[in-house]
C-alpha cells in the first residue's frame, strides 16, 4: 500500500504564526501551573515558596517580552497578555482582539463565575 504524503499533508512546516501560539500557550501554562502551586503549598511563607515566587516573576517577565516582541501577531489571534502580566493595555491590541472576536464569537472565553 502506497501513501501519499503529500496529499494528507503530513510533510508540511508548521508555520511561524503557529509556532508563536503554541509557544505563548505554553508559557501561560507554566506561569499558571507555578502560581497554582505557590497558593497551595504546604509552607507559604517558607523559603522554597519565596523562592518559587521569585522564579514566577522571573517567567511573568519573560513572557512580557514575549508578548511584546509579537504582540501584533498575539493579539490578532484574539490573545491578550497574562492576567499576572505588568504591559499595559494598548488601543491597538484591545482592537485587535475585539475584532478577532468578531469574526469568530465562538472563540470568545466564557465568563467565569
Amino acid at each position: 500500500m502506497y501513501l501519499d504524503w503529500e496529499k494528507i499533508g503530513i510533510n508540511e512546516m508548521i508555520s511561524f504564526e503557529h509556532r508563536v501560539l503554541s509557544e505563548f500557550k505554553l508559557k501561560i501554562a507554566k506561569v499558571d501551573t507555578l502560581a497554582k502551586s505557590i497558593m497551595s503549598h504546604r509552607e507559604p511563607k517558607g523559603t522554597e515558596a519565596k523562592e518559587a515566587s521569585e522564579f514566577l516573576d522571573v517567567l511573568v517577565k519573560e513572557i512580557d517580552e514575549f508578548y511584546k516582541d509579537h504582540s501584533e501577531m498575539l493579539s490578532t489571534n484574539g490573545k491578550r497578555p497574562h492576567a499576572r502580566s505588568r504591559l499595559p493595555e494598548t488601543k491597538q491590541w484591545l482592537d485587535n482582539i475585539e475584532r478577532f472576536y468578531e469574526l469568530n464569537p465562538r472563540r470568545r472565553p466564557r465568563k467565569k463565575n
